[in-house]
Parts: C-alpha cells; structure tokens; sequence
C-alpha cells in the first residue's frame, strides 16, 4: 500500500503542476525554448515489488527473492523531436540493487552447496542460526520514449512535465551472504560465507513520469519515477553443478524441485532525483 500511496502522489503532483502552469500568465522574465538534447543523472531509491519482495526464507522454498529495500543510479540521453521538442526518444543506463537480511538464520546448515542447486526433488535446505543476506544486482541498458509537456509553463517553459515507456536489457547477478552460529563444520562457525547467483540476461519494460525544472537554461532539476519489470522475457531454470553457485531460477520448473511451481518476476519502483543538463533549443 505504501508504494501504491507514493506513486499515486507523484502522478497527483504532476497533474497539478501541468494544470497550474496552464493557468499562470508571466508578464516579464526571458522565455526559454524547449532543449534539443538532455542529459540527465539521477539516483534513486528502489522498492521492491512483485516477486522480488519478501523475506529471505521465501528465496529458499522459491516463493520470491526475499528483498526489501534497494538503490540505484542511471544515466539518460533524451532527444527532443517535433517543433516543440516535446518527443523524447532516449537511451538509458543504470544500475539497480535490491538487498534483504535476517537476522536470526542462516538457510545453508550444511556451508555449501555441493550437489548442485536446485535440490532435486522436494528436498530444501536446512537453516541453522546465524545472520543472512541476499543482493540482487541489475545493471541495465535500453531505449525509451517520452512525451514532454514543453508547452505546460508556455512562457518560460522552466517546469517539463513528461511521461514515458522504455524496453531495457537486464543483466541479473547477486550474491547469499551467510555467517551461521551454530554450524555442522565447526571451524565455520561466524565465518561469512558468500554463494554466487551466476549472470542471467533478461529483457524487461519500465514506465513512469518525472518533472524537469530548468533552475538556468543550461542546467536544471529531475525527479520522477519508473515503475520497472526486470525479467518479462527470457526466463529459464536448470540445474546448476558447481560449487556454491545458484542460478536465478526465474521460471517455474517443478521437473527440479517440485516447490519451483510458479514462475518469479522481479519488479522494482524507482523514485529518483538527480541533475540535467540541456544543450540547444526547440523551432518553437
């Protein structure tokens, strides 16, 4: 509900402003055209959704990935089309980290994972006490398109209201952290142990709305947010034999471990802020 509560203020704040700087009429101040190229770096706070959000014993009957918090940073290139420039196709790179923790177990009693992973079966790891966590990492590239409201604040065209979708390559990762206290290998006990979730490419989509405010006609304010879905395309799971390495196991596969049923999707909220920089200007 929290995120619902966030995103539905932001989109309330946008059509506020465009409906308010509709309204206004400036009768002095220089008029600003709408930029041709914006470079925009942001970085963000990042909720997890869907699938990806949970508690790290839910990674281990594969229910989701067990987090709850994350960050992020991305770089955007935005060319402004139409007379107006208010048509913005754009590339996007970034970077997104979703991460859990508990504090009270660790979920590989046995410190490795030598038999391959998943268990087969409806066999699942046994936990012990200790301390855990769990880090999805995301860098992404992809290309967007936006429609910018350049005309909103006609006069000096300071504040951009924009809205966009964009299809994004993923490069999943991440890593199982565990430091148990109590342990079959006695000479592990409060060791950190670290497992490898092994590379997995997906594509996925993101959408969202955001806010220019130009503070000089070269440099100016973003904020906004994207709502992102990792790994809409290319899910798979196999079984993985390598020592303490995990695979991402994003589709459902009960022929591996029969509480594999469903498939996982790893989504994400973004809500960002960070700097533009604009060069040349709109026909208009």
């Amino acid at each position: 509900m929290k995120i619902k509560s966030i995103c539905l203020f932001i989109i309330l704040s946008f059509l506020s402003h465009s409906v308010l700087f509709s309204q206004i009429s400036y009768t002095s101040g220089s008029s600003w055209k709408a930029p041709f190229f914006t470079i925009e770096a942001a970085g963000s706070y990042d909720a997890p959704v869907q699938d990806a959000a949970g508690k790290v014993a839910d990674f281990f009957t594969f229910k989701n990935y067990g987090t709850g918090i994350g960050w992020g940073a991305q770089f955007n290139f935005k060319f402004g089309l139409g007379p107006e420039a208010q048509y913005r196709p754009y590339l996007t790179l970034g970077y997104a980290q979703l991460q859990g923790s508990d504090d009270s177990k660790a979920y590989i009693a046995d410190n490795e994972i030598a038999h391959g992973y998943p268990l087969t079966g409806s066999q699942l790891f046994t936990s012990t006490t200790g301390t855990s966590a769990i880090i999805l990492r995301n860098p992404y590239v992809g290309a967007g398109f936006e429609y910018a409201f350049t005309s909103a604040d006609y006069k000096k065209r300071q504040w951009i209201p924009f809205f966009g979708v964009e299809m994004v390559a993923n490069i999943i990762t991440g890593v199982y952290r565990q430091t148990p206290t109590v342990s079959t290998q006695p000479q592990l006990s409060g060791v950190e142990i670290t497992y490898t979730i092994k590379t997995d490419v997906r594509v996925g989509i993101g959408m969202g709305a955001g806010l220019d405010l130009r503070l000089t006609k070269g440099f100016g304010l973003v904020t906004g947010f994207k709502w992102k879905y990792a790994n809409l395309i290319g899910k798979k799971s196999d079984f993985l034999l390598e020592e303490n390495k995990m695979n991402l196991l994003d589709a459902g596969a009960q022929n591996l471990n029969t509480y594999l049923a469903n498939d996982r999707n790893i989504g994400y909220v973004e809500i960002y802020l960070g700097v533009s920089f604009y060069v040349g200007k709109s026909k208009k």
